[in-house]
């Protein structure tokens, strides 16, 4: 019976359950990454079985300026004056307003020759030949193609240019937040530019920042700096009100800042239960990872899954089994059992078959 029951015993532990693998600890995922794809989290949130909700703030739409200016080199080319300067005077409000941004320089410098020429035609050479100035202001190396332009046309520009090159320069310094990419009269300017003094256009745009652009009256050497403003990632309440609406048990956020990723694990009462932060450039693939562990932690580690546990317990029951067995037949010796001895009969005392 006692061997039995051991037996019993040895068997329930074989039979215990494998490793416990837990349930997913979250199943919506929201991310605000400004200007970064966020496949990486989506492929992660996928495996784990969890939805995904990109907050991160969308690229403003591109200023239509390039248009009108072409729309308005186009009414000029078949004599619609008057249609010409409408678009040309558009086209001149937005690049005050947004720095001339989504134009080269070739196609602003396009736009002030143009609106000289549409004033030229109206009659009204003062106001022509101002535009002409502001054109070889923006580019004073620009030649007209004698193919395109009439020669009074390139005799008034080439005097434009020559009365701009005479004019004094000055240095243009443009200190923008670190990943913002700015531009000067429709070029990049990373660093200091040299300009003739007079009107410019300044452009600069962040991921992570409101786009801001303006023109600028330049009379003398400038540092300019800019500090546009941040998006602002969605605050907790909010991320609240989503998940729940969303059904979610919990929820994975994860925010970008200036290079680093943090991936919090928030639980429906707003207390954060675990968090992963790694440094990022340019790619969300090592934020990926993190989200995984988060919302698919590894299985639970039972006190019998260790290899060191079922080792000492294999020993133990084996033990447990020997030492009673061999307790039974001492015991049965000291009762009074002889032990039994065998002999074996020797050559000469064999029978004779």
């Amino acid at each position: 019976m006692r061997i039995s029951g051991l037996l019993l015993v040895a068997g329930s532990l074989a039979a215990a359950p494998g490793p416990a693998y837990a349930a997913p600890s979250a199943d919506l995922v929201v991310v605000w990454a400004p200007g970064l794809r966020t496949t990486p989290i989506e492929q992660a949130a996928r495996r784990a079985g969890a939805a995904v909700i990109d907050q991160s703030p969308k690229p403003e739409q591109s200023a239509q300026t390039a248009k009108l200016v072409a729309a308005g080199v186009q009414a000029f080319d078949q004599l619609k004056f008057d249609e010409a300067w409408q678009a040309l005077e558009r086209a001149r409000s937005e690049a005050d307003r947004t720095g001339a941004e989504g134009l080269t320089q070739a196609q602003l410098s396009d736009l002030f020759l143009y609106r000289g020429l549409v004033k030229a035609q109206q009659g009204d050479s003062t106001a022509g030949w101002e535009e002409l100035v502001a054109a070889n202001t923006i580019d004073p190396t620009r030649e007209l193609d004698p193919g395109r332009f009439p020669p009074k046309v390139r005799t008034d520009f080439e005097r434009a240019r020559d009365t701009v090159k005479t004019k004094a320069r000055a240095k243009l310094t443009v200190q923008a937040p670190e990943g913002c990419a700015t531009t000067v009269d429709g070029r990049p300017a990373p660093g200091p530019v040299e300009l003739v003094v007079g009107p410019h256009w300044v452009s600069t745009r962040c991921a992570d920042r409101q786009p801001e652009g303006f023109r600028i009256e330049l009379t003398g050497d400038v540092r300019l700096p800019l500090e546009p403003r941040p998006y602002l990632p969605p605050n907790d309440t909010e991320l609240l009100v989503q998940a729940r609406t969303a059904g979610a048990r919990a929820f994975v956020v994860v925010e970008v800042r200036a290079g680093v990723a943090t991936a919090r694990l928030v639980g429906l009462d707003g207390r954060e239960r675990n968090r992963k932060t790694v440094t990022v450039t340019g790619d969300l693939s090592p934020v990926a990872d993190g989200v995984q562990a988060l919302l698919a932690p590894p299985p639970d580690k039972r006190w019998y899954d260790s290899k060191v546990v079922w080792a000492l317990g294999g020993a133990a029951i084996a033990a447990a089994i020997l030492i009673p067995v061999t307790a039974f037949l001492a015991n049965d010796s000291a009762a009074g059992n002889p032990t039994a001895s065998v002999s074996f009969p020797t050559e000469d005392k064999l029978p004779p078959w």
